[in-house]
């Protein structure tokens, strides 16, 4: 097998997960927008909008840290995580192994 090849049968499960976290994710912070507009439409109420805010941080930093603790299968480091900066990027911060490295070429 060439270097350059990537064994996808080691990495599926690693990936999977790492996808699901990613969904996971971009799903909460694209769902902040629809959310507050529905509570606003049902009871517009300061107390109201500030308590689904509240609970769509709290869901944002728990998805957050997901995400962010997502190992690479390559290089064991994490994945969207280098030092202090995360960065939700499509490949490894550390090796460049790309999210999709467990497709059949």
């Amino acid at each position: 097998m060439n270097s350059s090849q990537i064994d996808t049968s080691a990495y599926d499960a690693v990936m999977k997960k790492t996808k699901r976290r990613r969904f996971y994710f971009f799903t909460t912070v694209l769902m902040y927008v629809p959310v507050l507009y529905i509570t606003y439409q049902i009871n517009p109420s300061n107390r109201v909008m500030g308590t689904v805010f509240a609970l769509w941080v709290v869901l944002l930093v728990i998805v957050t840290f997901l995400a962010a603790l997502s190992k690479c299968p390559r290089c064991g480091n994490y994945f969207h995580l280098h030092g202090m900066t995360l960065l939700i990027l499509r490949t490894c911060l550390h090796c460049q192994l790309h999210i999709n490295a467990d497709k059949k070429p």
